[in-house]
């Protein structure tokens, strides 16, 4: 079933862990952790002060079904959505059993 105005599909992946290469160095694969439709709008830029200058986020909001353990999205974990991918910052807030709200930033490929 899903919830009325989720119609984007977003997919979720992780990086992890695969192995060990001959010289020992870790070996690290991106599998994709699963597919649903889902919500997502932008949120108004951040701007972060460096020592370089400012620099501006572009910063959204995902709208998700509730899901629990190892399919729920953590820091670093990617958003792909229309054709553009999102860094996972962190979960905003959550109803149990109908949605989690997640907060991510534009990632520049």
């Amino acid at each position: 079933m899903a919830l009325a105005g989720f119609v984007t599909t977003v997919t979720l992946t992780r990086r992890g862990q695969t192995g060990h290469a001959a010289d020992g160095t870790p070996t690290v694969a991106t599998s994709t952790v699963w597919t649903k439709k889902g919500h997502y709008q932008q949120q108004q830029g951040t701007d972060n002060q460096t020592d370089t200058g400012p620099v501006e986020r572009q910063v959204y909001r995902f709208w998700l079904p509730f899901v629990t353990g190892t399919d729920r999205p953590n820091q670093t974990d990617v958003l792909t959505a229309d054709g553009y991918s999102y860094t996972v910052v962190g979960i905003e807030q959550e109803s149990l059993k109908h949605h989690v709200i997640v907060r991510a930033e534009r990632v520049e490929r």
